[in-house]
């Protein structure tokens, strides 16, 4: 391979990381505004651990792939955290904004929020429909004391 066409394909590929750093970091302020309080309306309403509630907040994509007995699974692990309180520490996914590039927008954020049980680590995808967000995906688990 020629040294003029390896350079050409190393400076494309910087190219292409750089445009994709700066376009994430415009992503992470812009949902910085948005995301975080949706998150913390959403936290505390799904917190009741009803079914209905939970159902209310879930992408349409995604109440379609779990089932009842999942549903239920689900609120019962959950449930022992309590009430949601606060946030604690969230970080942004750059990963998952450069793939919504080349597919539908979604907004990621994981990290560390505070139950009646203490620290619980979170980790939620939401997408943005007529307005609102609504959860793609999440997890929580109990976070380490230590």
């Amino acid at each position: 391979m020629p040294i003029q066409t390896l350079r050409l394909i190393v400076f494309t590929l910087l190219t292409v990381v750089i445009m994709l750093f700066f376009y994430t970091s415009q992503q992470k302020t812009h949902y910085q505004r948005t995301a975080i309080t949706a998150i913390n309306q959403i936290l505390t309403e799904i917190s009741s651990w009803e079914r209905d509630v939970l159902l209310y907040h879930l992408a349409p994509e995604t109440t379609q792939t779990v089932n009842e007995a999942q549903l239920d699974e689900l609120l019962r692990l959950y449930r022992p955290f309590g009430r949601y309180r606060a946030i604690d520490d969230l970080d942004f996914s750059r990963t998952v904004s450069a793939f919504s590039l080349i597919g539908e927008k979604r907004v990621n954020y994981s990290g560390t929020v505070i139950f009646d049980a203490g620290l619980v680590n979170l980790n939620i995808t939401l997408v943005q429909r007529g307005g609102f967000y609504l959860i793609y995906n999440f997890s929580l688990t109990k976070a380490d004391d230590g």
